[in-house]
């Protein structure tokens, strides 16, 4: 009677081995009736600065007509500024939202967008200078791309406020052999409870509803793998797999053999 057991094992063997369902490579999974977000939602909303942003900084004067030399301003410490190659200083909004920028020290501009900021900063300086223009642009707004095949993963550097999903995943080499276009989600805000998007990139429609959705910092671009993809993964256990078959089928003979002795 001590065949049964065997041959059960051989047949979960054989399961395990061949199983296309058994895909343990898919991630964020959603239920059937999942109340994902809608498109009207992600349009051409202005990005919010948020503590850890670094910004490039310009100050001009004149309205533009003249660029201020931030070098002759430093104090020479500049724990929160650094020059980069484009002649613009870089700093880092810290914890409390603050930034600590020349002449007017410390302020407040997390929770303003883009515009609001310079506009704000422009205000402060014009205590210094005639009519004063600032530009700002955030230099460290990065993004996640799961193309659809486990290791290609890729965090994006976003240069453009208005970067559409399509870019996004162009930017990340787009979808690979292994994913699934139609099965494309976005996921969005606070991991503890985001906001997530569903999209079918495989028809036109798809693609033109694509193009309302705009990237925003800390977005989580998912493409779901296919079975297919999956199952590569699993080929790496196939060799432990047929190792464990052969000893199994090793212990069935010696079991029958010392039967039939």
């Amino acid at each position: 009677m001590r065949i049964k057991p065997l041959l059960i094992l051989l047949i979960v063997a054989g399961l395990i081995s061949s199983c296309r369902v058994f895909d343990p490579s898919i991630m964020l999974r959603t239920k059937r009736d999942y109340p994902y977000a809608e498109a009207s939602d992600t349009l051409k909303r202005n990005y919010i600065l948020q503590a850890g942003d670094i910004l490039n900084f310009r100050l001009f004067s004149n309205q533009g007509f003249k660029i201020i030399d931030l070098t002759s301003l430093e104090d020479g410490t500049r724990t929160n500024a650094n020059l980069n190659n484009q002649n613009a200083f870089t700093y880092l909004i810290e914890v409390n939202g603050a930034i600590n920028l020349p002449i007017i020290g410390r302020v407040e501009i997390a929770g303003l967008n883009l515009k609001e900021a310079e506009l704000f900063l422009e205000e402060k300086y014009s205590n210094y200078y005639n009519d004063p223009y600032v530009l700002l642009q955030v230099n460290n707004r990065r993004m996640i791309v799961f193309p659809g095949t486990g290791g290609d993963a890729k965090v994006i550097q976003i240069t453009n406020e208005y970067t559409s999903i399509i870019e996004a995943l162009a930017l990340a080499g787009g979808i690979s052999k292994g994913g699934r276009a139609h099965r494309v989600k976005l996921i969005r805000g606070n991991l503890k409870d985001p906001e997530i998007f569903e999209l079918d990139l495989s028809t036109a429609e798809g693609l033109k509803e694509a193009n309302l959705y705009y990237v925003r910092a800390n977005d989580i671009i998912y493409v779901q793998p296919s079975y297919f993809a999956g199952r590569q993964i699993l080929s790496s256990t196939s060799q432990i797999l047929g190792v464990i078959t052969s000893l199994i089928l090793t212990y069935f003979l010696i079991v029958q053999f010392r039967a039939a002795a």
